[in-house]
């Protein structure tokens, strides 16, 4: 069980957004993954799950494959307005029924914007 992390100048609250262009039907809740690692037995430990608002989450790129596998590469990125640091260590969970759903890995270092986030995430 996780914390629900709303932030300031969310989609109901005045202020501004670059979220706010955007259909509500769009914006999704996604369960973050931190942490986990092992404890000083080495035994792994359960993640924390945190459940984060208002995200938007689209298509980046995808790639065929070219050495005769029926894998596609897949890319994503999730927006957020501000309120939330993602970790490069982050798992996200996206749920099912929303767009892009399915576990992904932040892919490289999430970007921070006076507005939000930016985080590029490829397929777990």
């Amino acid at each position: 069980m996780g914390v629900a992390f709303a932030y300031p100048g969310d989609y109901h609250a005045p202020g501004m957004s670059p979220l706010r262009g955007f259909p509500k039907s769009w914006l999704t809740d996604v369960t973050v993954l931190r942490g986990g690692g092992r404890d000083p037995k080495g035994n792994p430990l359960p993640p924390v799950e945190l459940t984060v608002t208002g995200c938007l989450i689209g298509a980046r790129a995808t790639s065929d494959p070219v050495d005769r596998s029926d894998v596609v590469d897949g890319k994503a990125v999730l927006y957020r307005g501000p309120g939330f640091r993602f970790l490069s260590t982050d798992r996200i969970r996206v749920p099912d029924g929303a767009r892009m759903a399915g576990e992904w890995s932040v892919d490289g270092r999430p970007g921070e914007w006076p507005f939000g986030s930016e985080v590029g995430l490829v397929r777990a």
